[in-house]
């Protein structure tokens, strides 16, 4: 399905609700594909990056797949190891949504069933993409049954560049702290100020500057991938992230009313296999800045957990705006 105005031209796929291209005219007005993604089906099954997808119940790890909610214990399906990742098994990256077109929007819905993946309740979510001007927009509402987890978020991998990798792309993240990972990239209740650190994005930085840093955090990814913790979040649109290809002169600006985004430099896209015309994925082709609620918040008392509850309108935005400087 392909939504498209004067300046943007957007392709989403049913299977995962994926963005397969956002295409930007860059300062030369030359179209750009400023994301990563597949010509075919089959690519987007084998792949095991997240490349674009919906990610839900819950986006990011959690610690043996153990969540307690209302005293009640549930232990999800683990397919990172001892963690659960991005929703198990067969989260909703895998699972073919239902879309409906209409003039500037797609909408998607999915029910996901009780005991899926192990997560309690019936959740039906719709997930509706609008094209405004020169931004693209994506809505969650998502209503449960039973109390549940519900963190939603969009795992498109950005290249401003619109090829090679992203070691020059800029990036600025509006937050003073970020969430601390152990060696096993959970996170581990600690909430560090960046300053003094190469986690500060607080002014725009080249993501190569800091990528080879022995800096503990950088090493355990080998690379950036981590959770800030968007300043000033009050439950209204703040902007999180500010992105910038010196290249092409694309500028990408992130909005959400989440209270977190995590920075990922692509440090595993190795083994991604061939992408959209047959050019290789490989570790740094893209970024990701994944709006979503603190990781493993169920192991830390200190952050705010992602229970929804039954009969709650889960209500979730996130916003992509270009511009051309």
């Amino acid at each position: 399905m392909i939504l498209k105005n004067e300046f943007l031209e957007v392709e989403i796929t049913e299977y995962g609700a994926s963005v397969v291209s956002i295409k930007v005219p860059d300062r030369n007005g030359k179209m750009v594909d400023v994301v990563l993604g597949y010509d075919d089906l089959m690519s987007y099954k084998r792949q095991d990056k997240y490349i674009g997808a919906t990610i839900g119940r819950c986006c990011n790890r959690i610690a043996n797949g153990l969540i307690n909610i209302n005293g009640q214990k549930y232990t999800l399906k683990c397919n990172e190891g001892k963690n659960h990742l991005h929703g198990g098994f067969h989260g909703f990256d895998k699972k073919f949504w239902q879309g409906t077109k209409g003039d500037n929007t797609v909408n998607f819905v999915y029910h996901s069933k009780d005991g899926e993946e192990n997560y309690p309740g019936n959740l039906n979510v719709t997930l509706t993409y609008t094209l405004k001007k020169q931004a693209l927009y994506i809505n969650y509402k998502a209503v449960s049954d039973k109390d549940t987890v519900c963190n939603l978020t969009n795992h498109t991998y950005f290249n401003l560049n619109g090829g090679g990798d992203i070691l020059d792309n800029e990036v600025l993240i509006f937050a003073d702290y970020f969430t601390e990972n152990d060696a096993n990239s959970l996170t581990t209740g600690k909430i560090l100020p960046v300053e003094n650190t190469p986690m500060d994005f607080r002014k725009p930085k080249k993501i190569g500057d800091d990528i080879n840093s022995d800096y503990y955090q950088i090493k355990y990814a080998n690379g950036f991938d981590n959770n800030w913790v968007i300043k000033d979040y009050n439950g209204r649109i703040k902007k999180a992230a500010r992105a910038f290809s010196k290249k092409t002169g694309i500028e990408l600006t992130v909005q959400t009313n989440l209270p977190g985004i995590q920075f990922y430099s692509g440090n595993y896209l190795d083994g991604a296999g061939l992408g959209k015309n047959n050019i290789p994925i490989k570790k740094y082709s893209g970024f990701c800045l994944e709006c979503q609620y603190f990781p493993n918040a169920f192991a830390n008392k200190n952050f705010p957990l992602p229970v929804l509850h039954a009969g709650e309108l889960y209500d979730k935005t996130i916003k992509y705006k270009f511009k051309i400087i």
